[in-house]
This record gives structure tokens, sequence and C-alpha cells, in this order.
């Protein structure tokens, strides 16, 4: 038995999903978050939770990784870590890919009749949808990724059982078969590796296979609640800091409607719609059944058509995103820096100065990219 596990948490780090863009963006704004405490880190919350690409990095966190080593490895191997290439994140899994071309061969001549004998008709996309029978499970598979998480957490040190951490960590996923959610890492003994449930929560529908574990196959969390914070009251958590990397686009002030830029930023916008409601009701409700509650949220900037932009399997621009995740959490914090800093502090949390904070925040981005002072003064 760990100590801590059997007293209430203080303090609670909730990461949300979004895909490879919003494990990205999550990144930039933890580092955001380590330039604002003094004296305390991300690495020394009490309790995490992580959904989806939110579970990959509160499993780093726990294990004392942080969000600084996780951007470092995006470049090359490191002391801490293995490098994280596009390919860990997205392998294909050709073997199984390629068990389906007898079926797909078996299925299209009878598609190819019903499409030459009723194109005229609605019957055709039903022909279709039936070649969807014989398609693979998802485009690509999380053992890359779990496979990578194991191998970062056999480090000396750090664990890949639930059990062994000093601090708790819950991983949320969502049963496919079921509609449940299911919690690792919520009753001990936890049989299921880190790594395994990591893999479990991020299994973006038809993006990844579905994640077999234990004969249960399970899909992302983020199907069933967009972040699962209702687990840190559960477990009596007095601060709450949540990082929700995705959020709809208001593009009343933007050049072009959002429908200019297609199905895929149709159907993207649609989405967010729905997690951004979904946890807007949630917090609502959890505020009012909590009022000693102290909860912040860090997300994107709502009007950043850009971020919105990017697909979110986008890798190739992971240092913009990274980029974009600091600015907009550290522009953030400065808005409500006094308002905040009180409220840290009841929770036993100091911050840097002001001053401090801003010269931080101007240093990290002047040696990345290059910013305008005056851009950080007047946020």
């Amino acid at each position: 038995m760990r100590p801590g596990w059997d007293s209430p948490p203080r303090h609670a780090l909730v990461l949300s999903g979004g895909g490879i863009v919003g494990g990205l963006y999550e990144v930039g704004a933890l580092m955001a978050l380590d330039a604002y405490f003094d004296g305390f880190t991300t690495c020394d919350f009490d309790l995490y939770i992580g959904s989806s690409a939110g579970a990959f990095l509160a499993a780093l966190l726990a294990n004392q990784v942080p969000p600084g080593a996780v951007r470092e490895t995006l470049e090359f191997d490191t002391p801490l870590l293995p490098r994280l290439s596009g390919a860990t994140l997205l392998s294909v899994p050709w073997g199984r890919h390629l068990a389906t071309l007898p079926r797909l061969a078996a299925a299209l001549p009878r598609v190819a009749l019903d499409l030459a004998l009723h194109w005229r008709e609605a019957l055709v996309l039903e022909s279709l949808a039936t070649l969807g029978n014989h398609l693979p499970h998802g485009i690509f598979s999380l053992d890359g990724l779990r496979d990578w998480v194991r191998s970062a957490l056999a480090a000396a040190g750090r664990c890949d059982m639930f059990d062994d951490l000093p601090r708790r960590l819950l991983v949320p996923a969502t049963a496919l078969d079921t509609g449940a959610t299911h919690v690792f890492g919520l009753h001990r003994p936890e049989p299921t590796p880190i790594s395994a449930a990591v893999a479990a929560s991020a299994a973006i529908p038809i993006v990844f296979e579905p994640v077999r574990i234990d004969g249960v196959d399970y899909v992302d969390a983020v199907v069933t609640d967009t972040a699962h914070e209702r687990l840190a009251t559960d477990h009596q958590a007095k601060l709450v800091i949540m990082v929700n990397p995705i959020r709809p686009l208001m593009a009343d002030r933007l050049a072009a409607p959002i429908r200019h830029g297609g199905l895929p930023a149709i159907g993207s916008q649609a989405l967010r719609i729905v997690l951004q409601r979904r946890l807007r009701d949630s917090i609502a409700a959890l505020q009012e059944e909590r009022p000693d509650l102290d909860l912040v949220v860090f997300e994107p900037y709502e009007y950043d058509g850009q971020l919105f932009g990017y697909s979110l399997m986008t890798y190739a621009l992971r240092f913009e995103v990274i980029r974009r995740g600091y600015r907009t959490t550290a522009k953030t914090i400065l808005r409500h820096y006094d308002r905040w800093a009180r409220m840290l502090e009841r929770h036993g949390i100091a911050v840097v100065p002001r001053a401090e904070y801003v010269f931080r925040a101007e240093q990290w981005s002047r040696e990345a990219y290059p910013v305008p002072p005056s851009d950080w003064q007047a946020a």
C-alpha cells in the first residue's frame, strides 16, 4: 500500500483528450503551469485523471516525468525518455489490414451489381455501407504507443503498475460492448498495466482499433465523458485544475464561415460543440453541488482559427501546437493572476511574482520562437 492512497487528495489535475493535437497542446499548457508555480510542479499533484491523450501525459506526470521532457523527446532521444515519433503514435497494423483483403474481394462483386442496378436510389448508400463490415477495425493501432509507454515507465524510479505509484492515477476508458465507463486504477489491486490502460483510453473509434484487455474491448474515454472531472470530486479533491484542449471555434470574427472549410471543418466543429456543451453542463452541476470546490479550466483561445484548422491527428506541426498551448495558457494566467494566486495560496501552492512569470514566459518563447515582449505585457 502506497502512502497517501487512503487519504483524500488535496490537489487534482484533470487532462482531457483531443487526439495528437490535443495532447501536444496540453504539453504546452503544462509547461506554462510549471513556470507559474513556485516550489510546486505539475508532477506534484495528489491525484491525476487522464482521458485519451490526457491519459498518456497523466501517466508520465504521475511517474515524475515533467512536460518539458515530453517536448524534448519529440525531437530526439533524451536521458529521460526514448524519442516519440509520429510512427509511434500512428502505427499501421499492416498484417491485420491485409487480412481483410480476401473478405473485401469477395464482397465487391455483389456491391458492384447493386450499384449498377440502383445507382439512382438511396439504396446505393446502403450497398456501400455493407463494405464497412469487411474493413479493418481501425486505421491505426495503439500498439506502438503502448510499447513506448511501457518502455518509458521501465526506467529506474518509474512503474507501469497503478498500485506501485506514490500518487493516485485514474485512467477511464469506454467498454465498447456495453458503453460502460471503466476506470483503471480505481480499485486495488489493479492488475492492468498503466501502458495498456493508456492505450485503451486513447482508442478513438475508427481512427484506432479497439484495445482488448482481459477479453473486453475498450475505446476512447471521451466517448462517455469529456474529461471525467467528477472522479476528482468523488475522491474529495479541494482544488481541481483541468486542461481541456478541444473547444468549438467562434467564427463570427473570422473572414469565412466554418462551412468554407468543407466536410472536415464541419465535422470537427460539430464534435467540439458536443464535447464542450457536455463539459460545461457537467461543470455547472459540479459547482452547484460543491460550492467549496476551487476549479480552474484552461482551454484554447476561442477565436484561434489556425489551431482549429489543424487535423486532430497532426504530428508535423507539433512544436507550433505546443507553442500555442504555452502562450494561451500563460496569457490566461496573467489575466487572472492575482485572483488565482490567492486561490492557490489557500491550497498551499505558491506562485512566482507576476514580473518573474512574465520574464519566464518571454524567455521560453524567445528561445524557441521570436515573440515581441510587448505581446506578453499586454496580456
